[in-house]
C-alpha cells in the first residue's frame, strides 16, 4: 500500500504550482520527488512528509516556523529552501533540486575519500554550519544522508530545522530529546540530553571517519549499545586518516566544550588544505526514479542524465543489525526521549537506513585480517623490546620504530606549537625566525618535516616563525610637502605623526624635518613630521618716545616695513615718536607695515608787520599769522597800531600772542 500510494502521488501538481515527476528518495519522515516548478520553469526537489503527522497541531506550527527559518539561511554550502505547504493535509518542503546525489549514495557504492577530498568536503561542511550556527542554527541531524552535492560535486547540507521539528511530533516533551541518526549522534544526543552547536560538529566528525576509512569508531549488535559506546571517553583515531587525525580528535571530544567550535575547525582546515595537493574530482551522479518490482519493492531504474557524470549505485542493502533500525523509544526504555531519524530522503536522496555501508560484509574479514596482523606486529615488537631492554639498549628505540604523523602547526603561535607537536609524540627540533610580510610576528611560518608526514616518534620538528615584516629604511623627507611625505610612509608600514611649527625658511605645508630622520626601523613604528606653518608672527614694540632711527632699526630687524609720518609737536621734540598705528603688543605677519609719527617740534612763525594798521586789521594779520592778539594798550584814544610785541619779523612758536600798542 505504501509503494502504491508513493508512485499514485506521480504526475499530482501541488498548490497549482508543482508537479511531482519521479519518486527519487524515501526516509523515516517522508517521501522525496523530482518535480518540475511550474511557475519558474525549473526543477525541485518535494519532500512530502508522511500523512501522520498532518494531525499534529503542535508539528505543523513548529514545521511551519522551522521552514521559514531555513528558508533564511543562505548559504553555498546549505541546501536552499524555497517554499512549504500542505497538500490534501500533507505538509511538504520545496527545495533546490541537487542533481549530484548524497554522500551516503557515494559512499554505498564502494568509494572512499582521500585525504584531500575528505579535507576540501569537510571544509565545506565546515563552513555552512559555522555560518548557520553563526546565526543561531543548530542541525541536530549531520550524517552522510544530509550531505548532499550539486553537479559539480559541491557539498551542501540539507534538512536545517526539521530534526527540530520531527522530534517534537514525535515526543511532546522537547527537553531531553535525542534527535539525529544514531550512528552519528554525539554523546549528549546518545544521553538524551540538550544539543549545541558542538553536537553538529561531533556528527561531522563522524561522517569524515567513515568517509575516509568505510566503517565508524563505534560498534555495537543493537541501538542502545551503538549508542552508549561512545559515552564513555574521546574517540581514538586511527594513523590511516593521515594529517586529518588532529583535526577529528578535535571534533570527536567527549566533552562538547573541548570540542572545537565549527569557526576554528573552519580556520584549522583551511590552512590544511592550502598545505595538501589539490583534491582529485569527484565524480558524482544523481539519484534514479524508483518504481515498484514484482515483489511490490521500490527499486531504482534508468538514469536521470547528468552531463558529464558516471553510474554511482543510488542504493545499497546494509547489512547493520535489524535492531540498529529499531526505534529508539522501545530501545531505551529509560531514556527520556525518542529516536527519530528525521531527514533519510532528504532531497532526493534513498533511505540510507542509518547503517553500514553495503560493502562492510567484504570489509568485516579485511578488518579482521588486519587486525590479526596488527596482533602479530605488536606481539613481535613487544618480544624485541623485551630483548633489547635485558640487553641494557634503551627503550626508547621502540618509540623510534612507530610512525606518526606531523601535525599542522603553520600559522600557531611558538607555544601551541610545541603543545601540538609534543602531543604528537615527537618533539621541537629547531627554532629559526624569519621576516615576513604576510605572517603576524610569534606565528609559525613553516615546519620540517611538513605536516602529514610519517616519521618516527620523538623525531624533532623544526619550525620557523615569523619575526613580522622585515624593518624598513627612513627614506628621506624634509622638503616633501605634508601629504606626499605622509604616503611615502605609509607605503612602507611606518606610522606618520604629524605636528606644525613656524619656520623663517621653510614654505607653508612643506616638511621642515623628521624624527627618526635615517635608519632602519620595524613596520607599524611611527615617525614624526614636524611641517612648516611659515614664519611666526611678530610682536610689534613699543616705538612711542623712541627716536626715529631706533623706531626704524627695531622693525626692520622684526622684518616688519616702517612707515613714518611727521606732526608739530609742542610737547614731544623734535625726532621723536609721538605715536603708533599697531598696539605695542600686538601680533602681526611678517613683512607687515608698522606706521608711526615723528615729532617736529613746535611750529615757528613770523610776527606780520601790522604797524599803521587798524586795530582790527592788525588782529586779523595776526591770526592769519598762526597768533594771536594778546593786550591792547591805546594812547590818546587812537586806534592805528605804533608798535607790537614782540616787534614785527620776530620768530615766535604758533599761537603765541602779540600784544598791540595803539596811539
Amino acid at each position: 500500500m505504501y509503494t502504491a500510494r508513493l508512485q499514485e502521488n506521480i504526475g499530482k501538481i501541488l498548490h497549482g504550482r508543482y508537479t511531482l515527476v519521479a519518486a527519487i528518495g524515501q526516509g523515516a519522515s517522508g517521501d522525496v520527488y523530482l518535480a518540475q516548478d511550474l511557475s519558474l520553469g525549473r526543477k525541485v526537489a518535494i519532500k512530502l512528509l508522511h500523512s501522520s503527522l498532518a494531525g499534529d497541531t503542535f508539528f505543523l506550527k513548529r514545521f511551519q516556523s522551522e521552514a521559514k527559518s531555513a528558508a533564511s539561511l543562505n548559504h553555498p554550502n546549505i541546501m536552499r529552501v524555497f517554499d512549504w505547504g500542505e497538500s490534501e493535509s500533507t505538509p511538504y518542503l520545496v527545495l533546490e533540486y541537487l542533481a549530484g546525489g548524497s554522500l551516503r549514495e557515494y559512499l554505498n557504492a564502494g568509494e572512499l575519500l582521500s585525504e584531500s577530498q575528505a579535507a576540501s568536503l569537510m571544509l565545506q561542511v565546515a563552513q555552512g554550519l559555522s555560518y548557520a550556527h553563526g546565526r543561531g542554527y543548530i542541525h541536530r541531524d549531520i550524517k552522510p544522508a544530509n550531505l548532499l552535492f550539486d553537479d559539480e560535486a559541491r557539498i551542501r547540507i540539507a534538512d536545517f530545522g526539521l530534526a527540530r521539528a520531527l522530534s517534537e511530533a514525535a515526543w511532546t516533551e522537547p527537553i531531553g530529546t535525542l534527535m539525529g541518526t544514531a550512528r552519528y549522534a554525539s554523546p549528549e544526543q546518545a544521553l538524551a540530553r540538550e544539543s549545541d552547536r558542538s553536537s553538529d560538529v561531533y556528527s561531522l566528525g563522524l561522517v569524515i571517519h567513515e568517509a575516509l576509512l568505510g566503517y565508524l569508531p563505534f560498534t555495537g549488535d543493537t541501538t542502545v549499545s551503538l549508542l552508549m559506546a561512545r559515552v564513555h571517553g574521546d574517540v581514538s583515531i586511527p594513523e590511516e586518516t593521515g594529517s586529518l587525525k588532529p583535526i577529528i580528535e578535535s571534533c570527536l571530544k567527549l566533552s562538547s566544550q573541548e570540542r572545537i567550535s565549527s569557526t576554528d575547525l573552519v580556520s584549522q582546515l583551511e590552512k590544511l588544505v592550502r598545505l595538501l595537493d589539490p583534491p582529485t574530482h569527484l565524480s558524482v551522479r544523481g539519484p534514479a526514479p524508483m518504481v515498484a518490482d514484482e515483489s511490490g519493492d521500490l527499486t531504482a531504474v534508468g538514469d536521470i542524465p547528468i552531463s558529464g557524470s558516471r553510474e554511482v549505485s543510488p542504493s545499497a542493502e546494509s547489512d547493520s543489525p535489524p535492531e540498529t533500525q529499531t526505534d529508539i523509544k522501545s530501545a531505551l526504555p529509560l531514556t527520556a526521549g525518542v529516536f527519530e531519524s528525521s531527514s533519510d530522503a532528504a532531497d532526493h536522496v534513498v533511505s540510507d537506513s542509518d547503517l553500514l555501508p553495503k560493502r562492510r560484509s567484504s570489509l568485516v574479514p579485511l578488518h579482521r585480517k588486519r587486525s590479526f596482523w596488527i596482533g602479530v606486529v605488536l606481539a613481535i615488537l613487544a618480544v624485541l623490546i623485551a630483548v633489547l631492554s635485558l640487553e641494557g639498549i634503551p627503550s626508547r628505540l621502540y618509540s623510534a620504530l612507530v610512525a606518526v604523523k606531523v601535525p599542522i602547526v603553520v600559522g600557531d603561535s611558538l607555544k601551541t606549537a610545541e603543545s601540538t607537536i609534543d602531543s604528537a609524540h615527537l618533539k621541537v627540533g629547531n627554532v629559526s625566525y624569519v621576516y615576513s610580510p604576510t605572517i603576524k610576528d610569534g606565528l609559525v611560518v613553516s615546519e620540517t618535516p611538513k605536516s602529514g608526514t610519517s616519521v618516527s616518534r620523538g623525531k624533532p620538528v623544526n619550525i620557523v616563525v615569523s619575526k613580522g615584516p622585515a624593518p624598513v629604511e627612513i627614506p628621506s623627507l624634509a622638503g616633501l610637502a605634508s601629504t606626499a611625505a605622509e604616503n611615502a610612509l605609509k607605503a612602507i608600514g611606518l606610522v606618520p605623526v604629524v605636528q606644525q611649527s613656524y619656520s623663517e625658511t621653510v614654505p607653508v605645508g612643506q616638511v621642515i624635518s623628521a624624527s627618526p630622520s635615517t635608519g632602519t626601523f620595524n613596520v607599524g613604528t611611527k615617525v614624526t613630521l614636524t611641517v612648516s606653518q611659515g614664519p611666526a608672527p611678530r610682536k610689534v614694540p613699543n616705538l612711542v618716545g623712541e627716536t626715529a632711527q631706533t623706531a626704524d632699526a627695531q622693525l626692520k630687524a622684526l622684518i616688519l616695513v616702517a612707515s613714518e609720518t611727521q606732526a608739530y609737536s609742542t610737547t614731544v621734540a623734535a625726532g621723536t615718536v609721538i605715536s603708533q598705528s599697531q598696539a605695542a603688543g600686538s601680533l602681526v605677519p611678517r613683512g607687515s607695515v608698522v606706521s608711526f609719527v615723528v615729532s617736529k617740534g613746535p611750529q615757528i612763525v613770523i610776527v606780520p608787520n601790522v604797524i599803521g594798521d587798524t586795530l582790527t586789521q592788525a588782529e586779523a594779520a595776526l591770526n592769519q599769522g598762526g597768533l594771536t592778539v594778546g593786550s591792547v594798550y591805546a594812547y590818546f584814544g587812537s586806534n592805528t597800531v605804533v608798535a607790537t610785541n614782540p616787534r614785527a619779523g620776530s620768530r615766535v612758536q604758533a599761537g603765541s600772542s602779540v600784544s598791540i600798542v595803539t596811539g
